[in-house]
């Protein structure tokens, strides 16, 4: 009777490892930027229910500041930006869904505009292979203004972004072996 339930266990924790290894996990991030208030409102969510984080991003002398509610900022300064963006990389566990993006600009920043979505959308589909995923709106209003709103809806799963994260700490073991080689022979 005891080695059924402990079978009946060893059986349902498989299942469950096996279900967050592979299950996708999507992602949605909503922002909102407007020129005049100098201003990124963004907020991501997880299956479009569950809200992770929000606020809002502001620019400061020394860098920018994450607002993530009323009385609490997250100071990041231009050096450290700089330093964190060379380290691990996982953009490629994840796969788009959909991207949305509308821009409201006034006729003195039209052609511009125009010209920088144009591109940018012509990039995106040149690496999406299913059409209907890149949605890109232009509303010409009257006045000085430029707003951009973009809605991203990713996907991944977990098995991806380990792998991916397994071979980042293969590469830094080697650099660190190189490393280590050379003030040894020297």
């Amino acid at each position: 009777m005891g080695g059924f339930s402990f079978l009946r266990g060893i059986i349902t924790a498989s299942l469950i490892v096996i279900t967050l290894l592979f299950f996708p996990v999507y992602l949605q991030v909503n922002t909102h930027f407007d020129l005049n208030k100098k201003r990124l409102v963004f907020s991501l969510y997880a299956y479009r229910k569950i809200k992770i984080i929000g606020g809002y991003i502001k620019t400061y002398s020394g860098g920018i500041a994450l607002h993530i509610s009323d009385k609490k900022a997250i100071l990041i300064e231009y050096k450290e930006m700089d330093g964190e963006r060379k380290k691990f990389k996982f953009t490629k566990a994840f796969k788009l869904r959909k991207l949305a993006l509308t821009t409201e600009t006034g006729a003195e920043y039209l052609l511009g505009v125009f010209a920088l979505q144009t591109a940018f959308c012509a990039f995106l589909n040149r690496f999406e292979s299913r059409r209907g995923k890149i949605h890109a709106h232009i509303w010409l209003t009257d006045g000085d203004v430029l707003r951009l709103t973009a809605q991203l809806q990713v996907y991944f799963n977990l098995y991806v972004l380990l792998k991916e994260f397994l071979t980042f700490i293969k590469e830094q073991i080697k650099i660190l072996w190189k490393k280590k080689a050379k003030i040894f022979t020297t």
